[in-house]
């Protein structure tokens, strides 16, 4: 190869690194829906170095799920690093990264027993967080209007009962009274959630800039 050869090829490789960075899309706003998220905001920031091939993100969902005599109120973070396999900031990625599930149970109608014994239907929340670390895979399209694709699993410990306590009501000998009591249940059923951990998929959508 001549020289004159050597230095066109470096000038149409420099053009074509010229060219990818002056059309790269550094910050993106969407929204996704899914599980366990349902629908929520996410956010992703393109950082210099690696080529280009390193993004935080960040996810945030509230939502309430209302299974039987239960009201479960939810907020879901999502945050970490994605990681494209070309130079773009689009197309296939790898996601790693670090969320937290958490809950408020409120049982409106549950069976309460106090340290006497004594038993009666009355009312308890519980405050419940679920930690996980995620592991991702992704695509995303290359366009200003992105649409997005992601399935994985957040590895995590899952409770199977919770000891719940609050106030009941309960008649003995012709009278009523008040009284504390606790009351062992099972960990309600939230979509995408196991055992051992979360499932994770979602489809989203947003702009990029």
């Amino acid at each position: 190869m001549t020289n004159k050869s050597f230095s066109q090829n470096l000038q149409k490789i420099d053009s074509i690194e010229i060219d990818t960075i002056s059309n790269l899309k550094r910050f993106s706003f969407g929204v996704k829906f899914g599980i366990p998220n349902i629908l929520g905001l996410t956010g992703e920031a393109v950082l210099p170095i690696f080529r280009n091939r390193i993004s935080p993100y960040f996810d945030y969902s509230s939502f309430k799920l209302n299974p039987d005599k239960t009201s479960i109120d939810l907020n879901y973070t999502d945050y970490g690093v994605n990681i494209y396999m070309n130079s773009k900031a689009n197309g296939l990625y790898a996601s790693l990264g670090s969320a937290n599930l958490s809950s408020l149970i409120f049982y409106e109608e549950i069976e309460l027993t106090d340290e006497n014994g004594n038993k009666g239907l009355g009312s308890a929340q519980l405050k419940k967080d679920i930690n996980t670390f995620n592991i991702k895979l992704g695509i995303k399209s290359n366009s200003k209007i992105f649409f997005r694709l992601e399935i994985g699993y957040g590895i995590g410990k899952i409770p199977n009962n919770m000891n719940l306590t609050g106030s009941f009501s309960y008649e003995k000998d012709g009278s009523y009274y008040i009284s504390n009591g606790s009351s062992n249940e099972s960990f309600p059923t939230i979509p995408g959630i196991s055992k051992k951990g979360i499932i994770i998929g979602n489809f989203g959508f947003g702009i990029s800039l």
